[in-house]
């Protein structure tokens, strides 16, 4: 059997959905407590922001989780925040690879700012997590 285009296209759809309540399942229950890393361009992590459960809401129709903002974490180490790696609950990495700008850019997470003196907060503004 070939689906038609438009066939294939309706499963995919369809399919999508699910799949995005199960990714927010795993960032949003359990025992453990999911973060963002926020790292340099070198890997050197930052800050970890912690993402507690119930901190975001799913949009069905742009399939996107969006995770209720501000949340902030002091920081561990100065440098400039180039990209994110997003853990689940089970500290398993959950997005990698994850784009990091300010308030202005187009990252799929948004800073205040993207340089970060240790000791301070580190806020972020905004995520938006395509599913």
């Amino acid at each position: 059997m070939q689906l038609s285009v438009a066939h294939a296209a309706a499963r995919d759809a369809a399919a999508r959905l699910p799949a995005l309540q199960a990714s927010f399942g795993l960032l949003d229950s359990g025992a453990g407590q999911a973060r963002i890393d926020i790292l340099d361009a070198l890997d050197v992590v930052l800050v970890s922001i912690p993402i507690a459960d119930g901190v975001g809401t799913i949009d069905t129709d742009l399939f996107q989780i969006i995770l209720t903002v501000p949340i902030e974490a002091q920081i561990a180490t100065a440098g400039t925040a180039d990209h994110a790696v997003i853990y689940d609950n089970t500290s398993e990495v959950w997005a990698d690879d994850v784009t990091v700008s300010d308030e202005a850019g187009s990252g799929e997470v948004k800073l205040a700012t993207t340089t970060l003196q240790a000791g301070a907060f580190c806020r972020l503004t905004s995520a938006v997590l395509q599913g």
